[in-house]
Parts: structure tokens; C-alpha cells; sequence
């Protein structure tokens, strides 16, 4: 079993940003209404802060994991404190609005975009 540093992403994201628009919290309550919505399961677009190309996972992933963790499909175990961004191919506004909080939400061409941290 790979062993994962907890601080690591927490650390870099720190360092690299000035804000953190999203938490642990809030990435899970995003996930979860995902998975209980009438959204369907695709793919999404999502920008690591650690890594410079972006990867293609589908989602809702499993929060089946430790928290502070989501367990994508196409490559394990994924920080939540390392999602940089999230672009859904779809308007999840209505998702957004079921859960009653601020979430830092805009819409794009295609879809919306969840930015989890700012320069």
C-alpha cells in the first residue's frame, strides 16, 4: 500500500496560493450531492496543484476512502486539498443551489468551472 503524505498538498498549496476557496468540507459536500443528484455520472476535467496537465476522472468519484481524500478510478486516492480546479462538461448550478452554501462557482462554455484555490 502507497503510503501518502497528508501535509504534503496541504503545504505546496500554501506556498503556491494566496486562498483557499474550497475545503476538505466543502469538496465532499459537492461530491456527495453530486452522487445523489439527477446529474449524470461523466467526466470532468480537473487541474491538480502539483501536477502541470490537467487529468480527465470520472465523476462523482467514491469518497469510500480516509477523509480528506477522494478515490478516483483512473488514479487512486486524489487529495481533495489538491484540487486546484474542477470543469464540469455540464451547468451544476442546481446541484450547487441544493446545498445551501457559498460555493465558488462560475459558469463556463459547456459547463461550470469550481475553483478551489486563488493566486
Amino acid at each position: 500500500m502507497t503510503e501518502h503524505d497528508k501535509t504534503k498538498a496541504a503545504r505546496l498549496a500554501r506556498k503556491t496560493f494566496s486562498t483557499a476557496l474550497m475545503s476538505d468540507t466543502k469538496w465532499r459536500q459537492l461530491i456527495e450531492a453530486l452522487q445523489t443528484s439527477d446529474v449524470p455520472r461523466r467526466n470532468a476535467e480537473v487541474k491538480l496543484i502539483d501536477v502541470i496537465e490537467t487529468k480527465i476522472v470520472s465523476f462523482p468519484p467514491s469518497l469510500g476512502c480516509p477523509d480528506g481524500y477522494m478515490d478516483t478510478i483512473e488514479f487512486g486516492p486524489v487529495e481533495l486539498c489538491a484540487i486546484e480546479w474542477v470543469k464540469f462538461g455540464t451547468d451544476i448550478s442546481k446541484v450547487i443551489d441544493s446545498i445551501g452554501k457559498k460555493f465558488p462557482h462560475e459558469l463556463i462554455e459547456n459547463g461550470s468551472l469550481i475553483t478551489g484555490y486563488k493566486r
